[in-house]
Parts: C-alpha cells; structure tokens; sequence
C-alpha cells in the first residue's frame, strides 16, 4: 500500500515538473511585445545649440540617453526650444494645465516644446502641445537619477516625442528664463534590441526554481523517511521471526541419548540430515511428526 502511494506520488511530482518546465520555455520564448520592458527602442541623438551674445558665438550642448517614444515616429526634426509660460506668476514646467500656453515667437516655423514628466500622462502632455502646433514633445524625467523609459502614447499623430535625462536641463532651462533663444536638432540614433528576459520573466523564473527546490527537497525527504521506515519493517520482521523461531525450538522435547538406545544401533536408520551418527550422552530433539 505505501508503495503505491509512493509511485502515485512520484508521479504527481513528475507531472508538476514537466508543467513548470512547459510554462519556463513559454515564458522564455514568448515575443518581446508581450512585456513593454522587453522591447526594442530607438535612441535619439539631441544637440543643443545656445545663441547667446555675451558669449559672442553660440554654445553647444550634447543630451545622451534620449529615447524615442514608442509611438512616435522615428524621424529627424529641428526647432527652437520653447517651454511653457507660467500660470498666474507660477511657473509652469507640467504641461499639464488646461490653461496651459506657449509663447512662440513671430515667423517661427518649427518649434519643439520641452516639459518635465509628472501630474499627467505623456499622451495628455503631447497632445497639449500639439494642439498648439508644436513640431515635438521632449519630456525630460522628474528625477535626475532615472534613465529615461519607452514613453506609450497612442493617438497622438505625427508629432515626435523624445524622452531624455535630467541631466543638462536645468542648464537649459536657465537660458530659456533669459530668453536666450536656444536651438535644439533631434536625429535617429540606433535600434537597441529587447532583452532576452523582461523583469517579469525573470521574477518567474526565480519563482518556477524556487518551487522546484521545494518539490525536490520534499521529495527527497519523503524518500529517505520511507527508506527509513522500510528498513525498520524489516529489521522488526527479522527479529520477530528469530524470537518465533527459538520459542518453537525452546517448546521441542530434548532428551539424552543413553547406552542401549536403538538409536546407538550401526543398523538404526539415522535422521536424514544428520551428518554424524547418534553418540552416547547426546542431547537430541524430538522433532514432532505433524
């Protein structure tokens, strides 16, 4: 009975495995798209150009780690630098007011809105900005030791949107607050691949092995202690059967073999495994014929 319980056992087991090894291989090769952590983006190569006079010649500025959005469209564009004008004496960075207002210049024909990340969706702030006829949308992160991310913004047509680093910004920004006209060129920079394993695959993984180290362990103890117990059975067996064994010998009549006993005769017809012959003053046992 516990042996057909062990083999049932053994095999629920192996059935859990295989299911965690199916699910393991699904996980591991399943399309990029399924996890917004593992797919592809396009780097976005900005540089900035400052037109200010005290300086007598325009200053350049390089922004690493920009990012195109995800649905954005991957193309070059050039424009002048403008940020939201402040709300009742507030400073607007957000963009996400209604009452939000962009102050472009006469005869500018391209301009790219720069807003900070937070309070809305990147959708709404895009939207916002093009609604004031904005070329593209660069948001830059909130705080400076983030890395930008793949920005979603479905619906937003044809205008660019780049996300970029804190990094630089508040540079900027103080150039803009003096209204020094400030020029920034957006180009494509190179397709980096999705990674093999998203976050949530990985916490998959790690799970999946978890639960398997359980299982074995288990297993493995279930084993030794059925090992354990099949042992003792059988030791327990062995020396009940030995202490039977010398109880039905202890119960047999024993008696010694004398002088004249028929069994001391050269004729007599000895026991059939017996080796020797019956001797004088041998102990024998009367073994009973039933």
């Amino acid at each position: 009975m516990s042996w057909r319980w062990a083999r049932q056992h053994r095999n629920g087991g192996s059935s859990v495995l295989l299911l965690l090894l199916l699910l393991l291989w699904h996980c591991r090769v399943r399309p990029a798209g399924a996890d917004n952590a593992s797919q592809a983006y396009y780097t976005a190569l900005i540089n900035v150009t400052v037109l200010s006079p005290e300086r007598g010649g325009p200053t350049l500025l390089r922004i690493d780690r920009g990012r195109y959005g995800q649905d954005s469209p991957k193309v070059e564009v050039k424009g002048l630098l403008v940020t939201p004008v402040p709300i009742n004496g507030v400073a607007d960075r957000l963009g996400c007011d209604p009452r939000t207002r962009f102050q472009v210049p006469p005869n500018t024909k391209q301009w790219i809105a720069l807003l900070q990340r937070g309070n809305c969706t990147f959708r709404e702030k895009i939207l916002r900005a093009a609604s004031h006829n904005a070329t593209a949308v660069v948001i830059y992160n909130n705080i400076s030791s983030e890395e930008p991310v793949t920005m979603t913004h479905q619906g937003t047509g044809d205008i660019v949107a780049v996300m970029i680093t804190e990094s630089k910004v508040k540079e900027i920004l103080n150039y803009l607050e003096k209204n020094i006209s400030v020029l920034m060129a957006i180009a494509v920079g190179s397709r980096v691949p999705p990674k093999n394993f998203s976050r949530g695959s990985l916490v998959f993984v790690s799970i999946s092995f978890i639960v398997l180290m359980i299982i074995s362990s288990a297993w493995l103890i279930f084993y030794f202690i059925q090992k354990i117990r099949y042992t003792s059975a059988r030791d327990r067996n062995q020396r009940r059967l030995g202490d039977a064994a010398k109880k039905a010998i202890g119960k047999l009549t024993t008696r010694t073999v004398k002088k004249g006993d028929k069994e001391t005769d050269p004729d007599f017809d000895h026991c059939a495994v017996c080796i020797e012959s019956y001797k004088q003053n041998d102990v024998v046992r009367i073994l009973p014929c039933k």
